[in-house]
């Protein structure tokens, strides 16, 4: 049985380092957003790199990377998907972008304690922090604006699916996630004491569903 070859792609703000753990485990491509304005250029800049992972290929995305994701597994085949903290789309208010856009002091301190289920756990807050300052926060906003702009579409035969929930995520709900699986005709799995980045804050519990991904082949030609 041939080993998988796992691509990762961090949510939208976050340069990937909060992925160290899990990557290093599954000796995975962590393969930043490009810096482009919408969701599908995104994936365009990735296709590339995607293509180039011997098969089986799984494909990990979180946040806005499982929007950025589900249009790379339009470009390339891919074996298997899973999606972490997503639903059918991400909601993106105007707000919150005239929020990002005033940039006070302690912003990123916020989207660190929203994104754990633990907001007092002081070094995942600043581990957190310093993957949020080396994204940039100019680039993070072009990204909360391509994700408000994106609408996602159905995959004509998707790969096999498994969308990762953490229960206690504040930013995506438990019913966003379950219309993104319906859509990819998967499956949703809990991960519980996590919320917005369940692969940093229960890695042992993320990482059986990620080597089980693992074991997807190519089935009849695509």
């Amino acid at each position: 049985m041939r080993k998988a070859s796992y691509a990762i792609i961090p949510g939208g703000g976050g340069a990937g380092l909060i992925w160290s753990e899990i990557a290093e485990e599954l000796a995975a491509t962590v393969l930043r957003a490009p810096d482009e304005l919408d969701i599908p250029a995104m994936a365009a800049g990735l296709e590339g790199s995607v293509s180039e992972l011997p098969r089986p290929r799984v494909l990990i995305g979180a946040s806005m990377g499982a929007m950025i994701a589900l249009e790379v597994a339009r470009r390339v085949e891919v074996d298997a998907l899973v999606m972490i903290a997503a639903g059918w789309g991400i909601e993106v208010s105007d707000e919150l972008i005239r929020w990002m856009e005033r940039n006070p002091p302690g912003i990123l301190e916020k989207f660190s304690k929203i994104c754990l289920s633990d907001p007092d756990d002081a070094a995942k807050v600043t581990a957190m922090v310093a993957d949020y300052q080396a994204g940039g926060h100019e680039r993070h906003i072009r990204q909360a604006k391509a994700m408000r702009a994106y609408k996602p579409q159905p995959l004509n035969d998707p790969p096999a699916t498994l969308v990762l929930w953490g229960v206690n995520d504040s930013a995506v709900p438990l019913e966003d996630h379950v219309r993104l699986a319906l859509e990819c005709r998967g499956a949703v799995v809990p991960i519980a004491d996590a919320a917005h980045v369940p692969f940093y804050e229960q890695p042992a519990a993320t990482l059986p569903w990620l080597w089980l991904a693992g074991t997807a082949r190519a089935g009849s030609p695509r």
